[in-house]
């Protein structure tokens, strides 16, 4: 595979992104284009495979989602298939992360179109994750439906949430703060926990591999009348890896456990319940010194449900959720040092059908509360409302949403999108939406820190406008979309100050693909996406940080009777570290290689080689990820 491969990200960027594309897959990943141009023959044949199902395509006249076509809920609250979400969504399914077998849920995000991952190390280390150009803060994460964050950070502690704990991911591009409140100018990543089946089951899996990894895992699930249950609890630990040039591992521990219960009454009415508790030690260095945070990640939620009548169906949810963390010293005595961030929310969600047409009402109380080196809480209550309709073959989502919080102004965001079907397998859609996010804890408090604040923090807003085209065939997808951002009050920490910049514009465009063909299944992904700050100041036009031009993800596997063989490839191009654009990193390849066997009937293993090529890189400058890494799990399905 050659550099000119990126020739079809040029398509409505011209030559200067196709150059980039060129420059960042020859100069940054050229040992893993070489490993991949060792399979020549392999290459042609999906080229001829991709051929071949577009022309079978061609005589399919069906106008129903396709098997490659999968439903998704967090672009709606509701279920919808992809094909006709008129948001840029990923879906990533149970068979996906059974295959991939990722120790961290930024393995799985990497690479996704619209995504960046920044990590201070890896395995437990701070993670961001910034999508489409938006502050990290701008990511919101929901765990069955429960958003998580820190209140002094504004970002979830994505590093610590257990992957055998998780059975789908679903990401949304693009704003959805008039779906789900602040937090959500970039989009929305949401895991849902596991869900019994029809049958007892009870699955035991165990692993082990390099750095001093070792993972335990057991799960028991089923139905018991009209109840139901899933209860797993699991440990996963490793001696870490180097973070700091020359210095020592940094070892990190997750002890978990999700309990999943609920009934369905005669009624029409359902109620569940889940917990699911993440806690461990994760070592790092402060200037010089060794620390560990002793952390616990917790999520409790009860919602009850009923159908009110045919058309009617209204749900309630009361949750709570946690992110803490105290700081240990060398010897395990605490410093005195924690951070408690504790959301207590109920919300009332009503969705009626008539006839084409869908509507979701509903309402929010949230209460935020945070104690640390300072005490401070913050109340919001909120209304939302939402309709889909469909017409012939156009289709309309409109939303609206008012948040009011006790310390400043309501927030008040909408948005508009327009789809349209143009024959059995295109689509276009047209949107236009705007977002903001509330002022962390931190930044109104920044001087606790030593930093002088420029103004009085106000919450970020933003408004964007997005273009998409999707084609769906029997056996391939594809799907592109071009977006504008641009961004109003991003806060921004710049030693020693805190404050808003006045304004940002972030562009992009996103490319994404899926084939399946006989044993071959290929994903493909990729993002070009130009940030500028502007700002008044020094730092007007420059690139806005830590976030990369270009990226790219491929997935490819070969499915046997009794297994698969497989890689994912995942690029990133440069980006710069700091505000000013004077510490430029360098972009990088990873390649992951994976296999998987059926031992026997209720037996499978697992073999996976991560970051195979052994490279060296960093995402924040100064902190080094982990090389080279083999790991084994096997698994035992008992019932």
């Amino acid at each position: 595979m050659s550099p000119e491969t990126c020739l079809w990200l040029g398509a409505n960027n011209g030559w200067q992104i196709m150059n980039d594309c060129a420059g960042v897959l020859s100069l940054n990943i050229e040992d893993t284009m070489k490993t991949i141009c060792s399979f020549p023959n392999t290459l042609i044949a999906l080229g001829l495979m991709a051929h071949s199902s577009s022309s079978l395509a061609e005589d399919d006249t069906t106008i129903e989602p396709t098997s490659l076509t999968q439903l998704v809920v967090t672009a709606t609250t509701t279920e919808q298939s992809a094909a006709k979400s008129l948001t840029s969504v990923t879906v990533i399914d149970k068979e996906t992360l059974q295959n991939q077998q990722p120790q961290e849920l930024s393995e799985i995000l990497a690479g996704q179109p619209g995504i960046d991952i920044v990590t201070n190390g890896g395995y437990g280390k701070s993670t961001s994750v910034f999508t489409r150009g938006a502050n990290s803060t701008g990511t919101k994460l929901l765990i069955d439906g429960v958003p998580i964050q820190s209140h002094s950070l504004g970002s979830a502690s994505w590093q610590y949430l257990p992957m055998s704990q998780i059975e789908r991911v679903e990401i949304v591009r693009g704003p959805k703060s008039s779906l789900y409140g602040s937090s959500a100018s970039g989009g929305v990543v949401q895991v849902f926990l596991p869900e019994a089946k029809d049958d007892t089951k009870a699955d035991i899996a165990m692993g082990a591999g390099s750095f001093g990894t070792k993972q335990a895992d057991v799960s028991v699930s089923g139905y018991e009348g009209d109840a139901s249950y899933v209860i797993s609890a699991g440990t996963f630990q490793t001696d870490g890896a180097p973070v700091k040039s020359e210095g020592t591992d940094m070892p990190y521990s997750n002890d978990h456990f999700m309990a999943r219960l609920g009934y369905d009454f005669d009624n029409d009415a359902y109620v569940k319940a889940f917990i699911m508790r993440a806690s461990g030690e994760s070592d790092y260095e402060s200037y010089g010194s060794l620390r560990t945070n002793d952390y616990v990640n917790q999520v409790i939620a009860l919602t009850t449900g009923v159908d009110i009548n045919d058309s009617w169906q209204s749900e309630v949810q009361i949750r709570e959720a946690r992110d803490e963390y105290a700081v240990l010293d060398s010897n395990g005595t605490a410093t005195g040092s924690f951070f408690d961030s504790q959301s207590q929310a109920v919300r009332w969600n009503n969705t009626l059908w008539l006839d084409n047409h869908e509507f979701v009402l509903g309402a929010e109380r949230v209460e935020d509360e945070f104690d640390g080196s300072y005490s401070k809480g913050r109340q919001s209550n909120s209304a939302f409302a939402q309709s889909l309709s469909e017409i012939g073959r156009a289709s309309v989502q409109l939303n609206i949403r008012a948040d009011h919080y006790n310390e400043y102004d309501t927030q008040t965001t909408g948005g508009i999108a327009l789809g349209y079907q143009l024959d059995e397998r295109h689509t276009v859609r047209l949107s236009g939406r705007s977002s903001f996010t509330a002022p962390t804890f931190n930044s109104m408090n920044a001087e606790n820190w030593g930093y002088t604040l420029t103004n009085e923090i106000r919450p970020e807003t933003s408004q964007t406008i997005e273009v998409g085209v999707r084609g769906d065939y029997e056996l391939l997808y594809w799907d592109t979309a071009l977006y504008q951002a641009d961004y109003k009050d991003l806060i921004a920490w710049t030693y020693p100050t805190v404050g808003n910049i006045d304004s940002a514009r972030v562009q992009g465009l996103e490319l994404a693909s899926g084939l399946s063909f006989n044993q071959w299944s290929l994903a493909l992904a990729a993002t070009y996406m130009d940030t500028e700050n502007r700002s008044e100041g020094a730092n007007h036009g420059k690139e806005l940080a830590r976030r990369a031009k270009q990226s790219t993800r491929i997935e490819l596997d070969r499915h046997f009777e009794k297994g698969l063989l497989g890689m994912t490839l995942v690029g990133y191009g440069q980006r710069y570290d700091d505000a000013e654009n004077e510490t430029l990193l360098p972009g990088f390849g990873l390649l992951h290689l994976r296999a998987r066997y059926d031992i026997a009937p209720k037996w499978q293993a697992n073999l996976s080689i991560k970051n195979a090529l052994d490279k060296s890189y960093q995402t924040a400058e100064g902190y080094s990820n982990p090389g080279r890494g083999l790991f084994l799990t096997v698994k035992y399905s008992a019932l």
